[in-house]
């Protein structure tokens, strides 16, 4: 790399789950060379194949919203995370600093308090603000940016402060729709296994709407793990047994979705949900909760939408879906090209940071 990099984004997850994918995507976007600071793991394997610059963190624990022991321990944890980014930026002397997602821009503030003619901070605002005190210290730190990215107008509301809202953008040529699968209807969960993407009650709904599901996706943690012992319980019951499919590892998006007739989403409050985004590409019809980013991705032109938490409710959204199927794939895709596709979300993000690091 000649000279400083245009955008140093400092991630502090070393998984590569939904945001992380966007990050890579809007940082292979950027006009000017771009270097992601991230934990060792899957994440900065695929910064490496993307070919952009990389600096190893250190890892630590994520949560800032699990037990008391985890949220009594994150203000160090992010210190100490903040001491390695300062280093990178005395370092590489980027023209703006990037802190992607809550726990990213609180360790970049802290970093670039203390450097002498910093540069400039834009939050990448990722997820529905956690708690009361959380809030209070992501608004904080979010008011010291020049500005501020969020993936959905429900994650912008949520902040209660200026952003720009910018939708992930879906690569249409491989998310490319594709005839409905023929026989009997194919319903498919897609997502990481954690608990608030209520895979429970992707069950219940297919326990009362008499389908065949497939829940693709794999654990991240311990916790990951237990979840998936749970749900495979609750398959192995006689009201479920033999209709539904739980293989705790990833699939391919657009190979699980070329073999579905429609995709289920069930968490109660999803910040944006790019697998339904990735649905619509792939013309599959979405059954999902009203609520937060689903509004701003499903209408009753591609899907249905039903109140969350609600298993019947569910039930009845699902069936609609699967009997409308033939007719929803089209406009469903047709709302993905003029909605989300990833090269009008790039060149977006381009245009911000480089109006920022001008």
């Amino acid at each position: 790399m000649s000279g400083p990099p245009q955008a140093l984004l400092v991630s502090y997850a070393s998984a590569l789950g939904g945001g992380e994918r966007i990050l890579l995507d809007r940082a292979a976007a950027l006009d000017g060379p771009a270097v992601v600071a991230c934990p060792a793991g899957p994440l900065a394997d695929a910064v490496r194949e993307r070919g952009l610059g990389l600096v190893e963190l250190r890892p630590r624990r994520a949560e800032l919203r699990g037990s008391a022991r985890d949220r009594a321990g994150a203000p160090l944890r992010l210190g100490a995370q903040a001491a390695e980014v300062r280093a990178a930026i005395r370092r590489l002397a980027p023209r703006c600093v990037v802190g992607w997602s809550m726990r990213g821009l609180l360790s970049c503030a802290a970093a670039l308090s203390t450097v002498r003619g910093a540069p400039p901070l834009v939050f990448a605002h990722n997820d529905l603000l956690p708690s009361p005190g959380v809030a209070r210290a992501v608004r904080a730190a979010a008011r010291r940016s020049a500005a501020v990215v969020a993936l959905s107008a429900a994650i912008a509301e949520d902040l209660e402060l200026d952003a720009t809202v910018i939708h992930p953008g879906v690569d249409l040529r491989r998310f490319a729709a594709s005839p409905l699968p023929t026989g009997a209807p194919r319903v498919l969960v897609l997502g990481a296994l954690v608990g608030w993407k209520r895979l429970d009650l992707a069950l219940e709904i297919a326990a009362r709407s008499h389908v065949s599901l497939h829940l693709a996706g794999a654990p991240l943690d311990d916790s990951g793990h237990e979840l998936l012992a749970r749900l495979r319980a609750r398959a192995d019951q006689p009201d479920l047994r033999g209709r539904v499919e739980i293989p705790g590892h990833g699939q391919d998006a657009a190979e699980a979705l070329a073999q579905a007739t429609c995709l289920l989403h069930c968490a109660d409050r999803e910040p944006f949900g790019m697998v339904m985004a990735e649905a619509l590409a792939a013309g599959r019809p979405v059954a999902a909760p009203a609520a937060a980013g689903p509004l701003e991705i499903v209408d009753h032109t591609c899907g249905a939408l039903y109140r969350p938490g609600d298993a019947e409710a569910g039930a009845h959204a699902l069936a609609e879906v699967i009997e409308r199927a033939p007719e929803l794939s089209a406009p469903a895709r047709a709302r993905a090209e003029e909605r989300f596709d990833v090269r009008d979300s790039g060149r977006r993000f381009a245009e911000l940071i480089a109006d920022v690091a001008r």
